[in-house]
């Protein structure tokens, strides 16, 4: 360099951070020849940045991207290697069991071995501490690395551990502030590298000095799960303490910790405790296997009350799974065992024991433990003794309520409600019930009130919305092996309803063929199963499903089987004692299914024995509906009047879907009858109703007898977003996008009013409450960005002129 004159040149020279160079005499006299020109000090990434980096290098998934961005800290040549080093996913089809590693840790510790052995070396030149320290820096985890920590488990003094801590934090390891590191795959990588004795041991020792220190319980379990030997005698409770905070949510996490504790010898105290809470996590992970550890459970509890206490959850959950008969078994022993010692909890066993036997309808007579009102309430329901009283009973029970949101008792109240015809008083209730179980976190909590909430908005013929929450529902019973029990079976009979309305009968034919859980099946084993059953009791929601799926089979031409079906309904109602029309109208379906066959005599007679039976009821949608069914199997003079009476006693806002039918009826009829100026007023009306809810079914048939009666349903009404005129749709459009009326005012050059004007337009032609549900129009009409899944299933009617009951 002294040669060089007057040329010019550029020097780069580079140092490793934290490592100490090999002759340091040569760089302090480089240094001092030379005066750099600039110093430069290199930094992680920028996530931009380092997203660029991944693009060039292979492009990845965003959810993939963001984990090597977040796992590298950024850092380009860690970032480069875990790109280069993860291989594409493959097909799952693609993929066998000997392809996946058996542990994912090494899977890393093969990919990254580079990496690894590079930041050994870095280690090993800093001191000869300085690879201890940063494996128990490690094993730390994401707490602070302190120098009395690190010092306690290397056996260093703080003064020397403290100095090794200064190395990894010069050398870019260790954050400089925080204390912990930079770039958590090589934490990882480092604590992969502790032998697992020495892991275990080292975790132990952490978790005794987070302890000693007053750390919070969380920092220490975390500790403790990896720790080996769990001799102290606080070490069990606070595991099981740490479980019982994760559940119900946590369940997973939570048999985790009961695992660590019986694995490492639970003491004899807390035995019961884990069986308890192992009862509780299976509970939101596997509803039968929770069952038999239940089992367990209880016969093993000696204390009365704690007896009675988990007799009744082992009762519920066998209810839940269909097994009324155990479920009543078990309550019977419980309240033989307490019956002499709390007249308190005897008699809230009692009164479960009668809900078990509502659900298998063996409760036919007298309260039975249930209380008064209740038992008033199931009386007057069942029997069909006049909706405007049942309503008032209702009102009484369930504001402010008499029973727990949730329980038995309350969900009584709420259906009662609902088929006496208070629609927007059980949306209410059942809204805040999914608030309030949602909170609580439960899967069998969540998932019935989402079923329930399915059949309300059904009832209001809010199809996408009821298909969506029994969904819901069916999804979260999958996860813990419910779905074929209990309120699977009343979301599965929303799906198949849902599904025909919205003429998606590819789907209701998916839904069907599944065995049934009361024991049925449909398809070629239908008339069988049922002939060998007919003599066993059939749980409440699957006597709908039953139902449902007979109407399925009635519109998709398999009437025999249909017919099979709702005789098995039939029977069961009657050995309910059950003759109210609004909870399940089995008359209509079979008065559908016999003029199906040509036998309009029978016909006739089940649909005016459903009317007189409605009308006695006096619950407007119950009512509408059998005068619908009356007005499908009468002769084409005598269509009219039922149908008529059926548009006065509907309500448009209330039940709009069927509203919708019944001016279908009354337009087909007024064609039929020459009047066809009429006909096309009511047709209209029906085309647009129907297309608003996304009712296809009933638009197709409504559509061709308007053709039918020489009108056109209009170029704009054939699809829900056509409903509304150009500048409405854009308007709409804008606000389902989260822009306010003002900005849209602004955009589109005119007033504030004007927009406000165009969307309550929007709103009253959608049949929506506000601007929250206009996304679903405007998305839905794309099938680009439908979701998968979107469609429901369901099933219904024979004859088109059917009102799909619900």
């Amino acid at each position: 360099m002294r040669r060089i004159d007057n040329i010019p040149v550029v020097l780069l020279a580079s140092q490793r951070r934290g490592e100490p160079a090999s002759d340091q005499h040569l760089l302090v006299e480089f240094m001092n020849s030379v005066r750099p020109d600039r110093h430069l000090r290199l930094h992680d990434l920028s996530p931009s940045a380092a997203s660029h980096l991944i693009d060039s290098l292979r492009g990845c998934s965003r959810d993939t991207s963001d984990d090597l961005i977040a796992d590298s800290g950024g850092n380009p040549y860690l970032l480069t290697q875990q790109v280069l080093t993860t291989p594409a996913p493959a097909p799952s089809c693609a993929l066998t069991d000997d392809d996946r590693p058996a542990d994912p840790s090494d899977d890393l510790t093969i990919r990254l071995r580079a990496v690894k052995d590079r930041v050994l070396c870095l280690l090993r030149r800093l001191d000869g501490n300085g690879l201890r320290v940063a494996h128990a820096a490690s094993v730390v985890g994401e707490t602070a690395v302190n120098a009395e920590l690190v010092a306690e488990l290397c056996s260093l003094t703080v003064a020397e551990a403290g100095q090794s801590l200064g190395q990894l934090t010069e050398c870019g390891i260790l954050h400089p502030t925080t204390r912990t590191f930079r770039h958590p795959v090589l934490a990882r990588l480092l604590y992969l590298d502790v032998p697992i004795a020495q892991r275990a041991a080292f975790h132990r020792r952490t978790a005794l000095h987070l302890h000693q220190d007053g750390a919070a319980p969380g920092s220490i379990t975390t500790h403790l799960l990896r720790a080996s030997p769990l001799e102290q005698p606080w070490m069990a409770p606070m595991l099981l303490d740490a479980a019982e905070g994760l559940l119900p949510r946590g369940a997973h996490a939570a048999m985790e910790h009961l695992d660590t504790v019986v694995r490492h010898g639970a003491p004899d105290d807390v035995a019961s405790r884990i069986a308890d809470l192992r009862v509780r996590a299976l509970m939101e992970l596997d509803l039968p296997a929770s069952a038999d550890a239940q089992y367990s459970l209880v016969n093993l509890t000696a204390d009365p009350l704690e007896l009675a206490d988990r007799s009744a959850r082992l009762a519920d959950t066998l209810l839940r799974l269909d097994q009324p008969d155990q479920a009543r078994s078990v309550l019977d022993r419980a309240h033989e065992r307490v019956r002499g010692h709390d007249a308190g909890t005897a008699a809230r066993l009692r009164r479960q024991l009668g809900h078990v036997r509502l659900y298998e309808g063996s409760h036919t007579g007298g309260p039975a433990g249930l209380e008064r009102l209740e038992a008033v309430l199931l009386h007057r329901t069942s029997t069909g003794q006049t909706a405007p009283a049942v309503r008032r009973i209702c009102r009484v029970f369930l504001a402010p309520p008499r029973a727990l949101y949730g329980s038995p008792s309350w969900y009584h109240a709420l259906l009662a409600l609902l088929w006496a015809g208070g629609f927007d008083q059980a949306q209410q209730y059942i809204d805040a019930e999914v608030r309030l179980a949602v909170a609580e976190g439960t899967v069998t909590r969540v998932a019935e009130a989402h079923a329930v909430r399915s059949l309300v908005l059904l009832h209001r013929g809010a199809l996408a919305d009821a298909g969506d929450e029994a969904r819901q529902a069916l999804t979260a019973l999958g996860r813990i092996s419910a779905d074929r029990h209990h309120t699977g079976a009343l979301a599965r009979s929303v799906l198949i309803d849902v599904a025909v309305e919205r003429d998606q009968l590819t789907e209701a034919g998916d839904l069907l063929d599944v065995e049934l859980p009361t024991g049925q099946a449909t398809g070629r084993e239908t008339e069988q199963s049922v002939g060998q059953t007919s003599g066993q009791a059939t749980g409440w929601w699957h006597l709908h499903l039953a139902h449902s799926t007979a109407r399925a089979l009635g519109r998709l031409g398999q009437v025999e089987r249909a017919l099979t079906l709702v005789t098995h309904c039939e029977r069961e109602l009657d050995r309910r004692r059950i003759d109210n029309p609004a909870i399940l109208p089995w008359r209509s379906t079979k008065a559908l299914l016999h003029a199906g066959l040509g036998n309009l005599p029978e016909a006739r007679r089940l649909a005016r024995q459903e009317v007189d039976r409605a009308r006695r009821w006096a619950a407007p949608f119950a009512w509408g509906r059998a005068l619908l069914a009356l007005a499908s199997v009468s002769a084409s003079g005598n269509v009219l009047g039922p149908a008529r009476g059926a548009m006065e006693l509907l309500d448009s806002e209330e039940a709009p879907l069927l509203f919708a039918h019944a001016l279908y009826a009354a337009g087909e009829a007024h064609q039929r009858g020459g009047t066809t100026a009429r006909a096309r007023e009511l047709l209209h009306r029906a085309n647009e109703v129907g297309i608003s809810l996304g009712a296809d079914a009933l638009v197709d048939q409504v559509q061709r007898t308007l053709r039918d009666a020489g009108g056109r349903p209009g170029p704009r009404k054939t699809s829900t977003r056509s409903l509304l005129t150009p500048t409405e749709c854009q308007v709409a459009e804008l606000a389902a996008g989260g822009m306010s009326n003002r900005d849209i005012a602004r955009m589109l050059r005119v007033s504030l009013r004007n927009v406000e004007s165009h969307l309550t337009h929007c709103y009253r032609k959608l049949r929506i409450g506000g601007r929250r549900e206009l996304s679903r129009f405007f998305q839905a009409e794309d099938p680009e960005e439908k979701a998968p899944g979107r469609a429901v299933p369901h099933g219904l009617v024979l004859d088109p002129r059917q009102p799909q009951s619900v």
